[in-house]
């Protein structure tokens, strides 16, 4: 039970830390789960726009690191997208990264997250 509970609230401190750096035109969840995928630190459900990060990342990358990748695939596929026929846009292309891109600096420059690999480049 306290495991559950922990991650519930490790989800709502990191939906906060999101809607701090920008808060999205359009609603979302946000689930910490405690697995570790062989292939995914996290996953954005457009159709249930929910946000899902996986825990036991963390050994390897910030779990606000995945928040914030998943986060700009939320706010790439529901305010920024250009073409509307998905399937003719990459997941990961050019708008993709640089919302993605942005939500980092923005988060730096807040003192909300700090990136050792590029800290001295935002600061």
């Amino acid at each position: 039970m306290t495991h559950i509970m922990n991650c519930q609230a490790k989800a709502l401190e990191l939906k906060e830390f999101l809607l701090k750096i920008y808060r999205c035109k359009k609603k979302f969840e946000l689930l910490v789960i405690d697995k570790k995928p062989k292939t995914r630190a996290g996953v954005y459900n457009i159709e249930k726009q929910r946000i899902r990060v996986y825990s036991k990342w963390s050994c390897c990358m910030s779990l606000k690191e995945i928040a914030i990748h998943e986060y700009a695939h939320h706010i790439h596929e529901t305010e920024k997208r250009k073409n509307p026929n998905r399937r003719q846009e990459r997941a990961h292309g050019q708008e993709f990264w640089r919302i993605y891109s942005a939500l980092c600096c923005k988060a730096a420059q807040m003192g909300l997250y700090v990136d050792k690999h590029i800290a001295d480049i935002v600061t």
